[in-house]
């Protein structure tokens, strides 16, 4: 009991990690020029030359590091969940502290997400019967399955950062929201996860550091990360990190699951209270996609705009009265 108490332990610190790499990640690209989708090398460039973002992508490889024993140790019914618990605690905290507003649709499609998260976890079963590819010339003889799910995950990332880069002309044009943005890196995030899933069951069954290295999960989900950073650093210059980091994780426990099936024979469940529990997630996830805004909302919008005229005239005020004076 307190050997599970203690992964739990783990994985809780494992995803908390995360979110406060998200933090920095958003106080860096605050300080950085306008990124763009479409110039991933200039992303990189400003990414890696900021000591703030290397500070986040240290904490973040910390709850990596702890996410590979959490999922070598428990299994991924326990683990969702957990997840889930600090999303909640992300969201809060950026209402709260960050100042950011979401509408009541918002905050309804937060809750299925998070719902949908914890039933996706609980429906599933036991991983000791996964096997995942040992070395990385036997997936390099048969890529097929490598390249089924790595190929929809890229696509998805490429066409939000296209769609977001695109020039909306007139005064009122209206931004995409963060569910776009999260969408496209939560995708290349899951399949990051499914990597280090990968690495869990390749030294669980073998026991192995370099059979590790010789699979190719370790550059799955080097790459991927890398792909799902990029997006999420545009992401975190445009749209509020409590939609980006929530639709994030969403789609990317979501493509954990799917990428799971392909890449280890994680079959979908038999039992019923398993499958209706996976069923009632997927679906709620979908609705709770289909549900969120599209765009930010132009009062907010026009609200920035507003006060960034009144700082402006304050400015112009404070400087013809020392002018006068």
């Amino acid at each position: 009991m307190g050997h599970d108490l203690g992964y739990a332990a783990l994985a809780l610190l494992a995803t908390t990690a995360y979110y406060v790499a998200f933090l920095v990640f958003r106080i860096s690209a605050q300080r950085m020029p306008p990124l763009r989708g479409s110039r991933p090398f200039h992303v990189a460039w400003y990414a890696v030359t900021s000591p703030i973002w290397l500070c986040g992508g240290l904490i973040l490889f910390l709850g990596l590091a702890y996410e590979v024993v959490a999922f070598a140790a428990m299994p991924l019914a326990v683990a969702q969940p957990i997840f889930a618990i600090s999303l909640v605690g992300l969201v809060t905290y950026s209402v709260r502290s960050l100042g950011e507003r979401l509408s009541a649709r918002e905050w309804a499609s937060v809750g299925m997400f998070v719902l949908a998260t914890v039933l996706i976890g609980l429906s599933a079963g036991s991983e000791r019967e996964l096997r995942a590819d040992a070395t990385l010339v036997g997936t390099l003889h048969a890529p097929w399955k490598m390249l089924a799910v790595m190929a929809p995950a890229m696509l998805i990332s490429a066409v939000v950062w296209l769609l977001g880069d695109r020039r909306k002309g007139g005064r009122h044009a209206r931004k995409l929201a963060g569910v776009a943005y999260g969408v496209g890196a939560g995708a290349c995030a899951g399949l990051a996860e499914a990597g280090i899933r990968g690495i869990s069951i390749v030294y669980e069954n073998t026991g192995s550091v370099r059979a590790v290295l010789e699979s190719p999960y370790p550059a799955l989900t080097l790459g991927m990360a890398a792909i799902a950073l990029g997006g999420l650093q545009v992401a975190l210059q445009r749209c509020r990190l409590s939609i980006v980091a929530t639709v994030l994780t969403v789609i990317g426990r979501t493509y954990l699951v799917i990428s799971s099936s392909v890449l280890f024979g994680e079959a979908w469940p038999q039992d019923a209270l398993p499958f209706a529990l996976r069923s009632a997630g997927f679906t709620l996830a979908l609705v709770a996609l289909v549900a969120f805004p599209r765009y930010e909302q132009q009062e907010a919008t026009d609200a920035r705009v507003a006060a960034s005229a009144q700082r402006a005239a304050r400015g112009g005020e404070g400087a013809e009265m020392r002018s006068i004076a």
